[in-house]
């Protein structure tokens, strides 16, 4: 069975190269930097669009130009699957210092090979909010593309996916993060079949231009919901593993209040300037 799991990156930094690593320059096609590695720009491709995307434009490259794969994953130059107990027991994501990245056992063993060939998916252990995901999204994004992804669900989608985005943003507090996962490569292409289509009807409908940076990232923070809606309707098992990541300003206990708060602040800077275009 060959088993391909994408590495994204967008700038020189520590990368997985082993098999079954495959470094891949996101954003290649809007970047000043060449990383020397396959990049997201070539055949079929949304390279372009990385900016609003995020790792979406690597996983769009991947379904599209990847051949002879039986199965594919997805993580991030810095962050990888724990398959081995390195992580702090109970915690969703342990930070290491990027001096241990050549220490760290990134390898996928074989039992975890044995449950993706019975159908599971291996995606991150979530994370516990204290709100629906509803109003996460709301504090921390722009409450209004959410109302148009709902609305474009509701319109388009059958009742199982319907059903299940209620759940996972009205009544869930946990959300599996980061767009990370592993599966069948037969999954990997229903999902992606699912979700770029029902992306594209929304990024019809909303207008970004005026968003910052952070904002900006609406579809891959959206995706990150989504994929747990898909999994969700289609009742798909899951083992839910912890997160490696390789961070050098961030402690471990304190790196998810920081990053709330970070997501926090953004929020209500985006807020406070919403507010003042309206009142021009």
């Amino acid at each position: 069975m060959k088993l391909t799991m994408l590495v994204c990156c967008h700038k020189e930094d520590i990368m997985a190269t082993a098999e079954p690593y495959m470094p891949l320059q996101v954003g290649k096609d809007i970047s000043k930097i060449d990383l020397n590695i396959q990049g997201d720009n070539t055949g079929d491709n949304i390279s372009c669009k990385n900016q609003s995307y995020c790792e979406l434009t690597g996983m769009y490259w991947a379904w599209k130009n990847l051949k002879n794969v039986d199965y594919v994953g997805l993580c991030h130059y810095r962050r990888y699957f724990d398959f081995h107990g390195q992580c702090k027991r109970g915690f969703p994501i342990t930070v290491f210092p990027t001096k241990d990245f050549y220490k760290m056992d990134l390898g996928v063993p074989a039992r975890i090979l044995k449950q993706l060939q019975t159908g599971i998916i291996i995606m991150p252990k979530g994370i516990n909010y204290d709100c629906s995901l509803f109003m996460n999204y709301c504090y921390a994004h722009v409450s209004d593309d959410l109302r148009t992804l709902e609305a474009v669900i509701h319109e388009t989608q059958p009742p199982i996916y319907r059903e299940a985005f209620n759940y996972i943003m009205r009544s869930s507090h946990v959300l599996k993060h980061f767009n990370m996962f592993i599966m069948s490569w037969t999954e990997f292409d229903k999902y992606c079949n699912w979700l770029f289509p029902l992306l594209n009807e929304v990024e019809k409908r909303i207008d970004i231009s005026h968003y910052d940076t952070v904002q900006k990232r609406v579809y891959g923070y959206m995706a990150e919901r989504l994929l747990n809606v898909y999994v969700r309707a289609h009742k798909i098992p899951v083992n839910s593993c912890p997160i490696i990541w390789f961070n050098d300003n961030a402690e471990n206990r304190q790196s998810f209040f920081r990053m709330k708060i970070r997501h926090f602040l953004n929020a209500l800077s985006f807020y406070f300037a919403r507010l003042g275009r309206s009142g021009k």
